[in-house]
């Protein structure tokens, strides 16, 4: 019997960049869930509780800002590692590290730096 992949929520309003990033993280041996806005992440978080958050800051319906609140603020999701994705400023970026993220990287970005992020806060993680 195998062990289960670990989940990854993709938060991401952009198809394109969502799908690469799903494909990346499937290939890395994770099973990656895509929620296109702030409201589709939050039923996503509640139907099965993944192992990291990669959000971007602009999405529609709830804030990325107010995601991340909101992620970090539940007992049961406190712990999640939060990598936040943005095309604004690396202060945008510094900002939502201090509102609760774990990381951030700026757009345009490799797939693959974001997974070896994932991977690294994981680790940590234990």
């Amino acid at each position: 019997m195998t062990a289960a992949r670990p989940r990854v929520l993709i938060v991401e309003d952009e198809p394109g960049l969502a799908e690469v990033l799903a494909l990346h993280f499937s290939q890395s041996g994770y099973e990656p869930a895509i929620a296109p806005d702030g409201l589709a992440a939050l039923g996503e978080l509640d139907a099965a509780t993944p192992q990291a958050v990669i959000l971007d800051l602009m999405i529609p319906v709830v804030s990325g800002f107010r995601l991340i609140k909101l992620i970090k603020r539940q007992v049961d999701t406190d712990a999640i590692p939060v990598v936040v994705l943005t095309a604004l400023s690396f202060q945008e970026g510094e900002d939502a590290v201090r509102a609760g993220a774990d990381d951030f990287l700026t757009k345009p970005c490799d797939p693959a730096d974001v997974v070896r992020r994932v991977d690294a806060l994981l680790a940590e993680a234990g």
